[in-house]
């Protein structure tokens, strides 16, 4: 199944850029929905070919074992990030981040989730949608504050 969701930032597109290749601005927009033990481990600015093992945990108590969070692809030409993530309730969560400039001081925003959860792909694509949704509102009321 997929989730896409996206949304409009009232800053410049390569300002956003930015921000979405840092692990800070991710623990920002995932709080409280989710958290990462071990939060220091994970390097500030990610890079492509990357592989990171997290431990997140739904609502900060909530384990969900560990993930693997694979960089296939970031391209600072077209802004996107291509992630293939797993772990041992989600056989796929292929992740693609998307920044589109939309005027001098805009930018369009855009997840798009393909997800493989065996039996368990409904509730895992429901919670996305949530999950997502609640990232990008988090992502704006932080873009007003720059």
């Amino acid at each position: 199944m997929k989730v896409d969701v996206s949304t409009e930032l009232d800053c410049p597109a390569d300002q956003a850029w930015e921000a979405v290749r840092t692990s800070a601005l991710f623990f920002h927009v995932i709080w409280p929905l989710a958290s990462i033990a071990q939060a220091a481990s994970l390097p500030p600015r990610w890079t492509e070919g990357e592989t990171i093992l997290c431990r997140p945990f739904i609502l900060g108590v909530v384990p969900v074992g560990i993930r693997t969070l694979h960089f296939e692809r970031i391209d600072d030409a077209s802004r996107t990030i291509e992630t293939r993530e797993h772990d041992a309730l989600v056989r796929r969560w292929d992740h693609r981040i998307s920044i589109e400039p939309r005027g001098d001081n805009r930018a369009r925003y855009r997840d798009e989730i393909e997800i493989d959860a065996g039996l368990l792909t409904f509730v895992v694509w429901a919670w996305a949608n949530l999950f997502y949704r609640y990232r990008q509102r988090r992502w704006r009321a932080l873009v007003s504050k720059w």
